[in-house]
């Protein structure tokens, strides 16, 4: 699910507590002839996660047609005192047809399609302020589904995700957060991958000719259960500028956004939206969601764009977060001229 309802809380009193006392037992039996022994050690995570499902369509031309999202990542993690990094790949099903034509929905599988989605170096300080280089998701992809608590068909902003090579500097604590990411333009294609599947697979690129951009947001927790976001991009080569704004209280959230020029790539036009989400705990493990999306692109040269469309939909989340089900559905309402048919999506997941 794109918002995690689970948390871990550490007891921080009580470990400062047995700290404290153990120093006072051992400080009078100091010897300053040993040589102290270094507090650091290197940690490692090995972590990811397997999603076996996808979509069919409820109605239209393409009704009954499954079109598959059958995907797995996995990554490691590694820690030394204030320095981590992570290396974390990520790969899918691609479907074809009988001609050999990639993404052909309702045909048998083809191939496969994935590569490194990050890897990279940071350094953490005492205050918790983060500096990350490397290939990266941007700040603003970090916060793609904020205020979006459904399953899967939420409206995906138009902010620059994934980069080949960019510095982020952050701090996630406390009541005010915020995430800055900078890159610089993008050439890298299949051609420069480091990992190959076969015919089918451009995974890499996604980042060919991707322009130079800076985006990053901030939040700060008014009162609990009442956060503001904040969060903009710049482009150049006249890539255009996007602005969100948002608010979430408990259960509930919304956001606004323009877009100038609607993405990285030539769009002719500007995008304006807004997104209101909400869940519920229907029971241990279960959470029933929804959402109403609307955005309307403004074409310079074609007819313009609307999307509005409600999803609704079900996560179920079992064996100690070992598993997950997953149900969502989408349905166009009012002026949407865009939307594709009525869509159904079930997944299965399997996290380690």
């Amino acid at each position: 699910m794109k918002s995690s309802f689970t948390k871990k809380t550490l007891i921080a009193s009580c470990i400062f507590t047995a700290l404290s006392v153990n120093a006072a037992e051992t400080e009078a039996n100091h010897s300053t002839t040993q040589v102290p022994q270094s507090e650091s050690k290197t940690s490692y995570n090995f972590y990811g996660e397997l999603g076996i499902g996808g979509h069919t369509a409820l109605e239209g031309d393409s009704k009954g047609r499954y079109s598959d999202g059958t995907y797995i990542e996995a990554g490691l993690a590694i820690e030394h005192g204030n320095w981590f990094g992570l290396a974390y790949m990520e790969g899918w099903t691609v479907q074809a047809d009988d001609e050999g034509n990639a993404w052909a929905t309702g045909h048998g599988w083809g191939g496969f399609e994935g590569g490194f989605n990050r890897f990279y170096a940071g350094y953490r300080t005492d205050g918790k302020t983060e500096f990350i280089v490397g290939r990266n998701d941007s700040s603003l992809d970090d916060i793609q589904w904020w205020g979006d608590a459904t399953v899967e068909y939420g409206y995906a902003i138009s902010n620059t995700r994934d980069v080949n090579f960019g510095l982020k500097i952050q701090n996630l604590d406390g009541k005010f957060r915020y995430s800055v990411t900078a890159a610089p333009k993008s050439d890298f294609s299949e051609d420069d991958a480091w990992i190959n599947f076969g015919k089918y697979d451009k995974f890499a690129d996604q980042w060919i000719d991707k322009n130079a951009m800076v985006n990053g947001y901030v939040q700060y927790d008014i009162i609990d259960d009442l956060t503001l976001l904040a969060g903009a991009e710049a482009r150049d080569n006249s890539g255009g500028e996007l602005v969100i704004l948002g608010a979430e209280y408990k259960n509930v959230a919304a956001r606004v956004w323009h877009d100038t020029d609607k993405g990285n790539q030539e769009s002719f036009g500007s995008e304006t939206g807004f997104q209101t989400s909400g869940w519920y705990e229907a029971a241990p493990g279960v959470y029933l969601s929804a959402a109403y999306n609307y955005a309307k692109f403004d074409s310079d040269i074609e007819p313009n764009e609307t999307r509005s469309y409600i999803n609704a939909g079900v996560w179920y989340e079992y064996g100690n977060g070992t598993y997950a089900t997953a149900f969502d559905t989408k349905f166009a309402v009012g002026d949407d001229n865009m939307n594709d048919d009525a869509q159904l999506f079930i997944m299965q997941y399997f996290y380690w």
